[in-house]
C-alpha cells in the first residue's frame, strides 16, 4: 500500500529496538520528499522516459539483518544503473586485487558529469575514477571471456551482493544499446589509447547488462548494508568481501559517488553514496545500515531530487552523518 511501513529481516537477526523509530523516520522521509516534483525522468535513455514519475521508495538494511521499507517498496522496481558499478569495481577487487585495477582506472574524483570525456584528453586516457562511465567502461573490458561470460560473471556477483538472484531487464538494455553514442566514443577512445584491450561491443554490452540489473530498494539496500558491516553479510556473520575492499570502495563512494555534486551531498548527508539515473541512490551508514532510495525525478547531475531529500531527512533524524556519529552526537 503507497505510503506504508514494512519492517522485515534478511538472515536470522531480530529486529532492534530502535526499529520503530527508523520505521518511523524513513516513512516520513518518504512522504516528505513526495511533495517535491522537481527533475525529470533520464529520457535520453528511452525506457526510463516511461516510468511513473511520481513512484517513490525507500529501504534500509541494518547491519544486524533488519529491513525496513517505505513508500511504494512492495512494488516500486528499477534498473540500478549507475549503482551496478560498484559491483564490477567491487568483484574486481575481490579477484584481481587493487594494483591490477588501479592499474586500469584511477581514484580520484573527476568533477566533471558521469559520461565526460574531458579529461581522458586534458589529463590522462586512464579514467578518473571507476564510478564515471569511462571507469566502469574500462573495468568492464576486463571482464574475461565473451559477452555471455562476462554477463554470468555480473549476475554471479549481482546475487551475492544484492542478497537474492538479480535479473536484467533486457528491455532497457536494449534501449541502452540503442542511445549509446557517448558510451561508444568513450569505449572507443578507450580503445585508441591502449587503456580497453578487449572488443568494444562485447565491452558494451556487458555494461549495459550491468546496468540494466532490475529490483526494488530492498535489494539494491543490500549492497551498501555489507559495507557499512565491514564486509560482513548483514544478520548471518559470514564475511563476504575483505576489509581492504570495504576501504576502498567506501572511500571512493564519499568522495566520486555522486560525480560533480558529491562534495555537497557528503556534507549534508554524512554517508558515502552513489547514485543511478533511474533514481536510485544506496548510501552507507558505516557500523550501521545500507540504505537505498529510489524515485526518478533526477537532477542536472542524474541524482534522484526526491532520493536526495530522504537521505538528508534519514541523515538528520537517526544522526548518522559520520563525522557527528563519531562523535557520539
Amino acid at each position: 500500500m503507497q505510503g506504508a511501513s514494512n519492517l522485515g529481516t534478511f538472515g536470522p537477526a531480530m529486529a532492534p529496538q530502535n526499529a520503530p523509530k527508523v520505521s518511523s523516520v524513513l516513512a516520513a522521509a518518504v512522504e516528505k520528499s513526495r511533495r517535491n516534483r522537481a527533475g525529470v525522468a533520464a529520457s535520453y535513455i528511452p525506457e526510463l522516459a516511461a516510468v511513473d514519475l511520481e513512484a517513490t521508495s525507500a529501504a534500509i538494511v541494518e547491519c544486524g539483518g533488519a529491513l525496513i521499507s517505505a513508500g511504494d517498496a512492495e512494488h516500486h522496481r528499477f534498473t540500478f544503473q549507475s549503482s551496478a558499478k560498484l559491483l564490477v569495481l567491487i568483484g574486481l577487487l575481490e579477484e584481481r586485487g587493487p594494483v591490477e585495477v588501479f592499474g586500469i582506472v584511477g581514484s580520484e574524483p573527476s568533477g566533471d558529469k558521469f559520461a565526460s570525456m574531458a579529461r581522458l584528453e586534458t589529463h590522462s586516457p586512464k579514467p578518473a575514477n571507476p564510478l564515471i562511465n569511462s571507469g566502469a567502461i574500462a573495468l568492464c573490458g576486463q571482464l574475461r571471456g565473451g559477452v555471455e561470460e562476462r554477463v554470468a560473471w555480473i549476475t554471479r556477483w549481482a546475487e551475492r551482493l544484492y542478497g537474492a538472484p538479480v535479473a536484467i531487464d533486457e528491455s532497457v538494455r536494449r534501449s541502452e544499446r540503442g542511445s549509446a553514442d557517448r558510451n561508444r566514443a568513450i569505449a572507443y577512445f578507450l580503445k585508441h589509447a591502449g587503456v580497453l584491450s578487449g572488443d568494444v561491443d562485447e565491452t558494451l554490452d556487458a555494461y549495459f547488462a550491468l546496468c540494466s540489473l532490475v529490483g526494488g530498494v530492498a535489494e539494491a539496500a543490500y549492497l551498501p548494508a555489507i559495507l557499512a558491516n565491514g564486509g560482513v553479510l548483514p544478520g548471518r556473520g559470514t564475511r563476504l568481501l575483505s576489509k581492504s575492499t570495504v576501504a576502498i570502495v567506501v572511500s571512493l563512494m564519499a568522495t566520486c559517488g555522486m560525480y560533480d555534486e558529491s562534495g555537497n551531498y557528503l556534507a549534508a548527508t554524512g554517508m558515502p553514496a552513489k547514485s543511478g539515473v533511474s533514481g536510485v541512490i544506496v548510501a552507507v551508514a558505516p557500523g550501521v545500515a545500507g540504505i537505498a532510495v529510489s524515485s526518478p525525478r533526477v537532477n542536472e547531475t542524474g541524482g534522484s531530487v526526491r532520493g536526495h531529500l530522504m537521505l538528508r531527512e534519514l541523515s538528520r533524524n537517526l544522526g548518522w552523518h559520520f563525522a557527528l556519529a563519531q562523535r557520539g552526537e
